[in-house]
């Protein structure tokens, strides 16, 4: 009787240590997971760090200072030739003439009031129909 008690509890602390093995590779399994993940995220931030210096860098530079200037603020060095290349409707954008610009405005006020002398005496579901299809309805 004594060696079926002993056998028994050998299969028992076999199948504990058999546990506490299982238990520990699965612990390590993760601890690495998370040690490669972190690693991984720790070389793309290096990388995102280099580029952004090198960005800083760049833009620290005298040649992209120059060529800023030169872009937004129309700059131009001591000796130096500049050809603009601009197509005309950009070009007149920006140097219109005053009296043109008001007449624009105007005539967008104009368009305004005009709509709303058209809205004034309809019902609401007369106005929605006429802003969404741009028709008059004569319920």
């Amino acid at each position: 009787m004594k060696k079926q008690y002993i056998f028994v509890i050998m299969i028992i602390i076999t199948l504990y240590i058999l546990y506490l093995i299982g238990t520990f590779k699965y612990k390590e399994y993760k601890i690495n997971s998370n040690i490669d993940y972190i690693t991984n995220l720790n070389k793309e931030i290096s990388k995102k760090i280099e580029n952004a210096n090198q960005l800083i860098d760049y833009k620290k530079s005298n040649a992209y200072k120059n060529k800023i200037l030169k872009e937004e603020q129309w700059f131009k060095n001591k000796n130096e030739k500049v050809i603009y290349l601009t197509n005309e409707d950009r070009y007149n954008k920006f140097t219109k003439d005053i009296e043109e610009y008001k007449q624009e405005v105007n005539d967008v006020v104009e368009e305004e009031n005009n709509a709303n002398t058209d809205t004034k005496e309809m019902s609401t579901y007369e106005k929605w129909i006429y802003f969404l299809f741009k028709k008059n309805s004569d319920l």
